[in-house]
Formats: structure tokens, C-alpha cells, sequence
């Protein structure tokens, strides 16, 4: 009932997903020419008919085109085993299943990723900004632990301004070096 797969070694599909797609296309069409016989029976597509497009088959036209789908569904389910290691994320199976574009969910996913980077890149910011003024303030109230904050990341230099990255120490996290307190 199902066409044989081609004699043609290069006319199969390269990958098991590529099966796999081949395979979902197949059923698609399937299920879409069952909806059109459905909607428009005619009488040649009867079983009943003699000479029509689904002379002495149960149920006509609808029954074989059934079979068909049954038979791209048992196909899918022999391709199983060869995408067993596929993780399609539950949220593209919603998408899909409320009739949205899996592409929409890639796109929303790579801006909320994107947007949580921003937040965290500006925390890391922010602490490595607070760390600088905390060891320069540290070397001045203290100037006794000032060769001890040196050697730690970042520590400032013995005039209040961090060490830069070009002088071996670690600056801002945006790259800014050269940070002085003033008062």
C-alpha cells in the first residue's frame, strides 16, 4: 500500500532525520488529500463504484487514503529508534500544538537569553566595580594591608587607580581601566 522506498542508492534520504522529515511529508499529504475526499465525496470515489478511483476497497476513496495514513504512521514508528537522541524542548511541542511557528520560540528564547545575559553581564559589573573601589578605599583607610590588596585581583596600585590588564591586574568588567576615586 505504501510505495517502496527507490532503487536509486542517491535518491535516499542522507540522514535519519532527513527520513524522518521525508516520512512526516508524506503523512501531511495523506492526511490533507483524506480531509479533501472527506469534504468533497464524489461517486466515483466509492467502493462500490466499478472503475473508480477506489473500486473494491473497504470504505472507497476515504478507506484507502485511512490505510495510507495508518501505514505513514507505522513507518514513523519503525524510524523511531534512528532520532531516539533528538531533544526537542516540551515548549516547541506546545508551540506547534497551538498552531504557532516553532521558529517564534527560538526567536523568543534566544531574546530572553540574550536579555538575561545583559542583566547578569551588568551585575558582574557592578560587583567587579565595587571590588575596585573597595580595595582602593581598603589601601588608603589602610595602608599597612595596601601591599596585600596588590596582589589580590584587581587590587589598586599604590595611587588609588586599579591595575590595568595590559599591566598584569584585572580592570573593569566592560574593560575600563584607570578607575580613580576622588573626593
Amino acid at each position: 500500500m505504501t510505495a517502496p522506498l527507490p532503487q536509486n542508492p542517491s535518491a535516499l534520504p542522507s540522514t535519519p532525520r532527513a527520513a524522518l522529515e521525508g516520512r512526516l511529508e508524506q503523512l501531511l499529504q495523506s492526511l490533507l488529500e483524506m480531509g479533501i475526499c472527506a469534504s468533497d465525496v464524489q461517486e466515483s470515489a466509492l467502493e462500490t463504484s466499478v472503475g473508480g478511483v477506489a473500486s473494491g476497497y473497504p470504505g472507497g476513496l476515504i478507506g484507502r487514503k485511512a490505510a495510507q495514513t495508518v501505514d505513514h504512521l507505522a513507518e514513523l514508528y519503525a524510524l523511531k529508534d534512528t532520532v531516539a537522541d533528538v531533544r526537542i524542548p516540551l515548549d516547541v511541542i506546545n508551540y506547534v500544538d497551538q498552531g504557532k511557528n516553532p521558529h517564534v520560540y527560538t526567536r523568543e528564547f534566544i531574546e530572553r537569553v540574550a536579555g538575561e545575559n545583559m542583566y547578569t553581564n551588568g551585575i558582574l559589573s557592578a560587583v567587579t566595580d565595587y571590588r575596585d573601589i573597595l580595595h582602593s578605599e581598603l589601601g588608603e583607610a589602610f595602608p599597612e594591608l595596601a601591599e596585600y590588596l596588590k596582589d589580590l585581583p584587581g587590587g589598586p596600585t599604590t595611587n588609588g587607580e586599579t591595575t590595568s590588564p595590559a599591566d598584569g591586574g584585572a580592570g573593569g568588567a566592560n574593560g575600563e581601566t584607570g578607575m580613580r576615586l576622588e573626593e
